[in-house]
């Protein structure tokens, strides 16, 4: 995702380079050369490469930790670099500006990232989270064939210029990626890190061009991605937790435009999702994760509640109204 964001940063005249696992080790000299004679103000790096970044000699104003709540949700699991970004930045000969940045992380999870980032004096803004724009409706299904059905029911009715289909592993974005290209041949795509660096790269490319509407992809998708004229996000599956739910909803409608959010869940997917969590062996982190998909489950479940109210509650915002549009909203006013 970080090339999307070099790429529009270079179209507004903004010089900006990136360093990832996609870099040949020969462009990897050049891109250091670049780098110590300041061809580029911005460097986009991943957390696996940055802690091989040797910024000796190097003026560094400025180090920001986009998503940062991936220090969390990612570090104690599968991208343990992620944990050592705060140590990184301490060895600097003279420190930089710290900035960490992310619209899904609620206040107790806010001092976590701080204290591991090392950013022991900072200072907190906080905006609305309210989405105004976005619609959200959700629907139980009692098998997978049935949420195909349930699936291109809301496309019929919804897709209109772009989708972002989300699914809770490699194997359900393949089935569903094939599922939907019968009704929609030449218009899908797919993305998950099972496909080769050079297909993800396709699929990601003909997405954000246009040449294709329909994005079919696991839920790492999307994050630095600012694709406009999103007007439908589909979960296939229940996600791991409310806020991730919130985040990934909101790729939707980016661009100010009305958008429609679908939750499709089964009780399939919490004893999938719960296998998942119980993989990750940090205690601390499982038992974390572990409850919140419960709060995932409960908010599935809420018939009566305002499904937005609920949702900004999870991130520590008390939203005083109904958003009177939502699924729930929809159905107590049809109830009085």
């Amino acid at each position: 995702m970080m090339h999307d964001q070099v790429e529009t940063l270079k179209k507004c005249g903004v010089e900006a380079e990136y360093i990832d696992s996609s870099l040949s080790g020969s462009k990897w000299p050049e891109r250091m050369d670049q780098l110590a004679h300041k061809k580029f103000s911005l460097l986009y790096v991943t957390p696996e490469k940055l802690l091989n970044l040797d910024l000796a000699g190097n003026k560094i104003g400025m180090i920001v930790i986009d998503e940062c709540h991936c220090v969390l949700d990612w570090g104690y699991s599968f991208r343990e670099a992620y944990l050592k970004i705060g140590a990184y930045i301490e060895s600097l000969k003279k420190r930089p500006i710290v900035v960490a940045l992310t619209a899904t992380a609620d206040e107790k999870d806010r001092k976590h990232i701080a204290e591991l980032l090392g950013m022991n004096h900072h200072k907190c803004y906080v905006n609305s989270l309210y989405r105004k724009n976005l619609i959200f409706v959700k629907e139980y299904a009692l098998s997978k064939e049935q949420k195909r059905v349930i699936l291109n029911k809301y496309l019929k009715k919804y897709h209109r210029n772009s989708t972002i289909i989300y699914c809770n592993s490699r194997k359900a974005v393949d089935a569903v990626y094939d599922s939907v290209s019968k009704p929609h041949p030449k218009d899908v795509v797919k993305y998950h890190a099972g496909m080769n660096i050079e297909a993800r790269t396709k699929s990601l490319d003909s997405f954000l061009c246009g040449y294709s509407h329909i994005m079919v992809a696991t839920t790492a998708f999307g994050m630095g991605v600012d694709q406009e004229k999103v007007d439908l996000v589909i979960h296939f599956n229940m996600p791991l937790s409310t806020i991730d739910y919130y985040q990934q909803a909101g790729r939707a409608g980016r661009d100010g435009q009305k958008a429609h959010c679908i939750l499709l869940y089964s009780d399939d997917d919490y004893y999938v999702d719960k296998a998942i969590i119980n993989s990750i062996e940090h205690f601390s982190a499982r038992k974390r994760a572990l409850s919140r998909l419960d709060s995932m489950r409960d908010f599935c479940q809420d018939t009566e509640h305002c499904m937005v109210k609920t949702l900004l509650a999870e991130l520590g915002e008390q939203y005083a109204k109904d958003c009177n549009h939502c699924l729930n909203c929809k159905k107590a006013g049809l109830d009085k």
